[in-house]
């Protein structure tokens, strides 16, 4: 049973090239926000990013990229929808690697208080490499954007099926 939705942040949510989230992200998250999962409970959403790998990558410097990261989420105007960022919110920082490897994933789990196993996660992410490590080897739910889906505004209904929910 799906507990949490992972999302990447960059060319998923929000298109680089053009600053600015794509067309019709803000009410997809409101949308999902208000999703249950299959037993009633909320679904939990958080962001898990690559950003920056800091060296050497002691508490502080770990600090200091999430303060710089959370700069940059204000910016896309989405960090409203992942509050708090504290649980919410995973560098791979955070696990000392970078996506695809479990331990990202599970990391972001921990910081948001799921308890759960990577089999209870839906991850989105427009990466293919992505996609495949955490379908085939960790066995998430995963959906591509840009492949699965290539608009926001069908996101949520898609997304509630994979989850078992109502959109």
């Amino acid at each position: 049973m799906i507990k949490a939705l992972l999302l990447d942040l960059g060319d998923t949510l929000y298109d680089t090239a053009a600053k600015k989230p794509f067309p019709g992200v803000e009410d997809a998250l409101a949308k999902l926000k208000a999703l249950k999962t299959a037993d009633h409970k909320p679904l939990v959403m958080c962001l898990v990013s690559d950003y920056t790998m800091p060296e050497p990558r002691t508490p502080e410097a770990i600090a200091a990229t999430f303060a710089e990261y959370l700069v940059v989420l204000d910016g896309t105007h989405l960090r409203g929808f992942f509050e708090p960022v504290d649980e919410r919110v995973t560098l791979s920082t955070h696990a000392g690697v970078r996506k695809p490897a479990a331990v990202v994933f599970k990391t972001a789990l921990k910081r948001a208080k799921i308890h759960g196993t990577l089999r209870d996660t839906l991850f989105i992410t427009e990466n293919a490499e992505h996609i495949r490590v955490c379908r085939d080897e960790l066995h998430m739910k995963t959906l591509q954007f840009g492949v699965d889906f290539t608009s926001w505004s069908t996101a949520p209904e898609l997304i509630a099926q994979k989850i078992g929910s109502a959109a």
